[in-house]
């Protein structure tokens, strides 16, 4: 799995997951936000698991068994959401197409992320949707696309201030980096795109 530990300017650190197949940015931004919502039970029961592996016999068994099983609750493959995708839409899945951003939160809840809706803001309303949904406490899956055709889905995770504007910490699955991104008050544009008006987020 291609998982990138990024820093920023900003002096903000991320774990961006590159998309594995032509199309499946969809589905990694849904990995990403499985992993950033559940980190936290991660690393505490990685931790809990060394704990107990200290203990004679019955922790060296314990021990491991816990830190794998927090580890797999929070780092998916893409063919385990790929499964997930597919039962939600009733299809097989395999990443060479589209995901339908009006399905993602329903795969999102499957993952026991809560309740999330497709929210249309429009290009003007980005910035604030945006700073909206991860001042929530969750990241936000944002739509962009692209001046010659086509479409991309990227991850927002953290929103810095500074100078007197806003940044979005943009996780691109497309070439799995950080890009910190000014959230205008018009249109945001994203590499040679624009985002465009589609936010995923959590109700």
């Amino acid at each position: 799995m291609a998982w990138f530990i990024r820093f920023t300017r900003f002096l903000t650190a991320h774990v961006v997951h590159k998309q594995e197949n032509v199309n499946s940015c969809g589905i990694a931004c849904i990995l990403m936000a499985n992993f950033k919502m559940k980190k936290g039970m991660m690393f505490a029961g990685m931790a809990a698991g060394a704990q107990v592996s200290v203990v004679p016999i019955v922790g060296k068994y314990i021990g491991p068994t816990l830190a794998k099983s927090a580890i797999d609750y929070a780092v998916k493959s893409e063919p385990e959401v790929y499964k997930i995708y597919g039962e939600v839409i009733g299809s097989t899945y395999d990443g060479t197409s589209y995901t339908n951003a009006k399905k993602h939160p329903e795969v999102l809840a499957k993952l026991g992320l809560g309740a999330w809706e497709c929210h249309w803001a429009g290009e003007a309303g980005m910035g604030a949707a945006i700073k909206g949904a991860v001042a929530a406490g969750a990241p936000c899956i944002a739509h962009v696309m692209w001046d010659g055709g086509g479409a991309h889905f990227v991850l927002v995770d953290e929103t810095s201030d500074f100078g007197g504007k806003s940044y979005a910490m943009i996780n691109d699955p497309g070439d799995g980096d950080v890009h910190p991104t000014e959230l205008s008050a018009g249109t945001i544009r994203f590499k040679t795109g624009k985002m465009s008006g589609w936010i995923v987020r959590r109700k």
